[in-house]
């Protein structure tokens, strides 16, 4: 700014010493016309009155012109700037961590039994109850052998009905009675076995959540060491953060917590501490602290880096400024207030501060208009002209 304003006073010097000079050869040539004219016209000398006349008439103007020149240098341009309000509002401290979103239940969905696949009835990105069948595998030959086991079943339970009744009437020893009640057995084991085969032909999904990856295809053989999909469950979504032990006791289950991402701008989701390791990890000095997240899946997903706070202790009602108005000068901190269309330069007292705002301990009201765009560079006391006004909402 200071050199725009320099550059523009060596312009407005030439600018008055051409009209100086531009005047000064007028003169110069109508005092030559003049005596010319009158030398022609009558040989008289020139009136030394009118000479005198006609130059006090020139450096007047020029005096003129000089002064209303100097006039319009010597007052400075009021420098536009875009003010803010201080505000009121709840503002606290934390304890701040990098994290990811997790959530408390995500599981691989493997084959329980070997097979082709028949039918893949979900998509990846679908949201899927509890129970619900995911993919369906062929059960041609488990058929066969479910329905052989009860055909072998009920043929040993119609012969253990007249070995008990040989049995009851002595007919038979107790070690005949006992061979056949362990055949009957046996079936019926194998039965069971056949049915819960022919019942894992149809995959199911263990939980309600969402279907994340899909590894499986129509027609593909499958078995239990493959996966075939990664499902999570959206309500129980948490951050896991590894705090320093020196902080140990100022963390308390139930907790509040705040959550910020780079990737969802101007959104703060609200948390709590869920759980504390009960131990300090030697190793890093550490310990664990999970975060529960009041967000049912609708705007964060699991693997998003957030920032996450632990409040500590809050101040409700403090004098809020954005952190845009700030003005660092060294070590110190200082605000532009507007006062009478001048600036004011103010040392900030500050208290909590997050990621917006700035608690301002002293000197600054609820009402004072502090200067957020501008004021780089602004000297104190200097003429400002507001050219916007900031609407920015207050959170603490």
């Amino acid at each position: 700014m200071y050199c725009f304003q320099g550059h523009r006073q060596d312009l407005t010097n030439l600018h008055i010493r051409l009209k100086r000079s531009v005047l000064m050869i007028c003169m110069a040539v109508a005092s030559a016309a003049w005596t010319g004219c009158d030398s022609v016209a009558d040989g008289d000398e020139t009136s030394p009155s009118n000479a005198d006349s006609n130059t006090a008439h020139a450096d007047s103007a020029l005096t003129d012109t000089m002064a209303t020149d100097s006039t319009d240098v010597d007052l400075p341009d009021s420098v536009p700037v875009e003010i803010a309000s201080a505000q009121r509002g709840d503002i606290s401290s934390y304890l701040m961590f990098s994290s990811t979103i997790a959530t408390e239940a995500a599981v691989e969905i493997h084959p329980e039994t070997s097979g082709r696949v028949e039918a893949v009835l979900v998509e990846e990105g679908d949201h899927v109850e509890a129970g619900q069948i995911l993919v369906k595998l062929d059960d041609e030959q488990v058929l066969i052998e479910e329905r052989e086991s009860e055909v072998e079943l009920n043929h040993l339970e119609g012969g253990y009905k007249r070995t008990e009744e040989m049995f009851r009437r002595r007919l038979i020893s107790t070690q005949e009675y006992e061979d056949k009640l362990y055949q009957l057995e046996q079936a019926r084991l194998r039965c069971e076995k056949a049915q819960l085969a022919l019942e894992h032909t149809h995959i199911r999904a263990p939980f309600s959540g969402v279907l994340t990856t899909r590894s499986v295809q129509v027609g593909a053989r499958v078995g239990p060491g493959g996966k075939l999909f990664d499902l999570v469950k959206r309500e129980d979504l948490i951050a896991r953060v590894h705090v320093p032990g020196q902080y140990l006791r100022e963390v308390q289950v139930r907790q509040a917590a705040q959550i910020e991402s780079d990737f969802l701008q101007d959104m703060v989701f609200e948390g709590y501490v869920k759980r504390i390791s009960p131990v300090v990890d030697p190793q890093s000095g550490t310990f664990k602290v999970t975060l529960g997240i009041h967000d049912q899946w609708e705007h964060l997903r699991p693997g998003i880096f957030v920032t996450a706070r632990i409040v500590t202790d809050t101040h409700a009602g403090a004098i809020l400024v954005p952190k845009e108005a700030i003005v660092y000068d060294g070590s110190d901190r200082f605000v532009f207030v507007v006062r009478d269309s001048t600036a004011h330069r103010v040392k900030l007292d500050a208290g909590f501060e997050n990621s917006r705002f700035v608690e301002a301990r002293s000197e600054i009201a609820d009402t004072t208009q502090v200067i957020v765009v501008g004021q780089n560079g602004l000297k104190d006391q200097a003429r400002i002209r507001v050219v916007a006004t900031s609407s920015d909402v207050v959170a603490g």
